[in-house]
């Protein structure tokens, strides 16, 4: 399609369609203009897309783009809570990037077709990654892939993760840096440092506050999670 290199895609958003498998049918969560299922489907690169949001204002932008790219026999929109207007078929790869990584959890526990080794969730959480890797290991969906990428001012993380039914308790380090933790690739380091960084405002506040019980919890968590980084840095070291 002529106009397919016209589709935008920050860093984001491109790092998320890397993990896209060819072919698939697609649901993109909370899919805001839609430039995700649209590039991917004007590239050919999936068989169908489902573009989902919870307001009406967000569809209404990606059943324009949809319509300016010509990809409207290959992707629809939807209006939904999450997945409870998708059918399972329509989502071989789930795509949940832009909210909250309690807000993600949620939608994968009430969702139970989910629970399938077939299907691969992409999910690019803005905050409390954390609280999602907990979720994920805990119900027993294995992050497979994990990468970082930096898209203007900001270090986002995606993962790629898939149901195997095993679940397992993950160590602290993993809890907030998940496979990033032995990563020293230039954008690993940059959300390894964010993620210290927050824990430090977090313990300063904390502090500021009074609440010196759970500002020592934190920074017993800052600690061990600043030598991980210091072995990181060690071992990449020539």
């Amino acid at each position: 399609m002529s106009n397919q290199l016209q589709i935008p895609l920050d860093n984001r958003l491109a790092l998320c369609a890397s993990f896209v498998r060819e072919g698939t049918n697609l649901a993109d969560v909370g899919t805001d203009h839609a430039y995700l299922p649209v590039k991917l489907a004007a590239e050919g690169k999936i068989r169908s897309a489902v573009a989902c949001d919870v307001r009406e204002g967000p569809l209404r932008n990606a059943e324009a783009n949809i319509l300016r790219f010509g990809v409207e026999r290959l992707v629809r929109t939807v209006l939904s809570d999450g997945l409870d207007q998708v059918a399972p078929e329509d989502a071989m790869d789930v795509v949940m990037a832009g909210m909250g990584g309690e807000l993600i959890a949620a939608i994968i526990q009430r969702t139970q077709w989910l629970y399938d080794a077939d299907r691969r969730l992409i999910l690019q959480p803005m905050t409390r990654a954390e609280s999602l890797r907990l979720f994920l290991c805990r119900k027993g969906f294995a992050v497979r892939e994990e990468k970082a990428c930096v898209s203007g001012k900001k270090c986002y993380s995606v993962m790629l993760c898939q149901y195997d039914g095993k679940p397992w308790e993950c160590g602290r380090t993993f809890e907030y840096f998940g496979r990033l933790e032995q990563d020293a690739s230039p954008e690993a380091v940059t959300y390894q440092s964010v993620v210290l960084q927050k824990l430090k405002r977090k313990i300063n506040g904390l502090q500021q506050s009074g609440r010196f019980p759970e500002m020592e919890y934190y920074n017993l968590i800052y600690q061990e999670l600043k030598e991980a980084v210091r072995k990181i840095s060690a071992a990449g070291q020539p």
